[in-house]
């Protein structure tokens, strides 16, 4: 019998050989290339920039990593040829990797070297197969443009099968998951990229000081976009610690309610903010809370505090609709799905709140979301049996 840490073990292997054959083939693709510029000392520079940048990566929660080095070699690799922004981009990773750690060996420095690669590589493949009409003075910013974004693009597809290989996740809602979250951190890369190679001839080292400020200021705005979501998560947390104090006997219940809400979620097909919004949604509907108070006799409601949290005004219709089937559907297809999705995670772990809520939400769905919602939360079920 294959245990979960058997098969964990078993993901980490397939993505290290992944890890290996992708740099293999890239090394080769770039070797056998005919942009070879060994121009190294001129590209100094670049590689200590590398080096600081390389120290800058921001982790994210799934295990990914936002890059804020994109800029800088897309740059290398259009002035100084592939070659050179390998050897660059090895050099840089594996000095910043020992700053960090010293000696100790990690598969993500493979993974972080094979992504740029690929996406080097892929980029310089795109390049050449981009057709040749008199672009006249926009050629140099044609080029780099197709470069930038091939470059990203290959990259962050990359990322997301290494990624698929580890957790068992679909590649597509990945890739479409960090392109929301990442598209405008990738989008100053490519256009900070452009820069760099339109002012190389004019300003010299001093351009890339520019380049450096600007890819510090992009990576600090995304960072402080992570702590602002931490600190709701933060909220949420010391929330659920409060309700578990009153209810000792299910400690730990309402995070595995969220952690399945937003796995079945992922499973349906949504991304990004939609399962945030879900894994609240299932905290609040498991403790019984709402934003809203409604007399039983005449109908009328008050507002809770709860509706007082910015933040959480999008999880409102989800927690109405899974609280009060009996009342008007929800106008949005979507409310109502995440509604039965929440529900159904909240009954499989807590049977004693299962009642005719779930009856009333089954009924208005039609078959193909019912059975779309069902399937979602099984799968999330199964997946977190084996974590």
């Amino acid at each position: 019998m294959i245990t979960p840490t058997d098969q964990g073990l078993h993901r980490q292997a397939r993505a290290a050989a992944h890890h290996i054959v992708v740099l293999v083939a890239a090394a080769t693709l770039l070797v056998a290339s005919d942009w070879q510029a060994q121009d190294w000392l001129a590209a100094v520079p670049y590689m200590l920039a590398l080096v600081l940048l390389s120290l800058m990566d921001v982790e994210l929660p799934h295990g990914d990593s936002v890059d804020v080095d994109a800029a800088v070699i897309i740059a290398a690799a259009y002035i100084y040829g592939p070659v050179v922004a390998a050897g660059i981009v090895i050099i840089s990773r594996i000095a910043a990797h020992l700053l960090r750690h010293q000696f100790s060996f990690n598969w993500a420095v493979i993974s972080s070297v094979a992504k740029r690669l690929v996406g080097v590589s892929g980029g310089l493949a795109v390049l050449w197969l981009l057709p040749a009409p008199p672009w006249g003075r926009a050629q140099l910013f044609v080029e780099v443009l197709v470069l930038g974004l091939a470059y990203v693009g290959f990259g962050l597809v990359y990322s997301q099968i290494s990624l698929s290989a580890e957790r068992g996740d679909s590649i597509l809602r990945m890739a479409v998951s960090n392109i929301a979250l990442q598209g405008p951190v990738l989008a100053a890369g490519v256009s900070v990229g452009i820069l760099t190679v339109l002012i190389h001839d004019e300003m010299g080292v001093w351009g890339l000081v520019l380049v450096l400020f600007l890819a510090v200021m992009t990576r600090q705005s995304f960072a402080l976009l992570l702590d602002v979501r931490q600190g709701y998560q933060a909220t949420i947390e010391a929330l659920i610690g409060a309700m578990e104090a009153q209810k000792t006997h299910a400690h730990g219940v309402g995070r595995e309610v969220a952690i399945m809400a937003r796995a079945a979620g992922a499973e349906y097909g949504w991304f990004g903010k939609s399962l945030e919004n879900m894994g609240y949604a299932a905290l609040l509907l498991y403790f019984g809370l709402n934003f809203v108070t409604r007399d039983g006799a005449t109908g009328e409601t008050r507002p809770t505090p709860l509706s007082d949290v910015h933040f959480l005004r999008p999880v409102a219709p989800i927690v109405e609709a899974a609280e009060n089937p009996d009342l008007p559907a929800p106008t949005q297809r979507h409310t109502l799905v995440a509604a039965y999705i929440v529900s159904l995670c909240v009954a499989r772990l807590s049977p004693d709140t299962a009642d005719n809520r779930l009856a009333v939400l089954r009924g208005q769905l039609t078959p193909k979301e019912r059975w779309r919602s069902e399937a979602a939360v099984e799968a999330a079920a199964q997946k977190s049996a084996l974590a």
